[in-house]
């Protein structure tokens, strides 16, 4: 990662550490992940506060187990592998919440502009329907390896535009929440099995714990494309936890 990258994970990092501390609502959220069929493993920690007028910001760092092989090796030559910044501002009308975001995400080999809305209608105090539209631009670095003999596939060095559509179903029961998620996406490249499509399904639980509930830890189920060119499926494996300050 540049110089310049780094620089502004740093100030991001600053800036939202200064709202947490100057504000009374923020959140650190840890999870690990685990890819069945790649035998890989992946890690974010995320920092997250409310801001005035209804809006929020939070920064999520992503890391990979790196090297040759990562195989079967967690907390093993970790590296990052992406950091996510996003700026949010919520509006509300009666039941119904709308969310229109910037998510400006980058690493060493790509910048991605990612644009969209959230809404979410609450039906009851129990049950809520969500849904979220993000506008995905990807500029891709140079990679020498592009168009070199025998890759027949490759993204780099260009620019690629996808359209991302999520549908959510929640349900609230005292400390429990269980989320179904479904995922649509189109893009002008390839996303899954040589075509321009893909689909990801995910369930995740939330349990609230303690008297003031600050402490939530989830797991998540999720069924993910493995790969552009492969029509293979795989498991992916969430647990992580929160903690809500305030």
């Amino acid at each position: 990662m540049g110089k310049r990258k780094l620089l502004h994970v740093s100030l991001g990092m600053t800036l939202l550490m200064s709202a947490t501390a100057a504000l009374a609502t923020a959140t650190v959220d840890y999870r690990h992940e685990y890819r069945l069929r790649d035998r890989t493993h992946y890690d974010k920690l995320g920092l997250s506060t409310t801001l005035p007028n209804d809006m929020f910001l939070g920064v999520e760092t992503k890391y990979k187990t790196g090297g040759a092989d990562p195989k079967d090796k967690y907390y093993n030559d970790t590296v990052l592998n992406v950091v996510e910044v996003t700026f949010l501002k919520s509006y509300y009308f009666g039941n119904w919440t709308l969310s229109p975001f910037i998510q400006p995400e980058f690493n060493s080999a790509r910048t991605e502009w990612k644009f969209g809305v959230a809404p979410w209608y609450k039906i009851n105090d129990s049950w809520f329907l969500g849904g979220l539209y993000r506008l995905e631009l990807t500029d891709y670095a140079h990679e020498d390896k592009c168009g070199a003999p025998g890759i027949d596939y490759c993204d780099a060095d260009r620019h690629r535009t996808a359209n991302r559509f999520d549908i959510y179903l929640r349900n609230k029961a005292d400390r429990l929440t269980t989320t179904y998620k479904l995922v649509y996406k189109h893009a002008d490249a390839k996303l899954f099995a040589n075509k321009h499509d893909d689909y990801e399904q995910e369930l995740q639980f939330d349990y609230a714990l303690g008297n003031d509930r600050v402490w939530v830890p989830y797991l998540t189920f999720g069924d993910i494309g493995r790969s552009a060119t492969s029509s293979e499926r795989q498991l992916r494996l969430r647990a992580g936890i929160v903690y809500i300050y305030r």
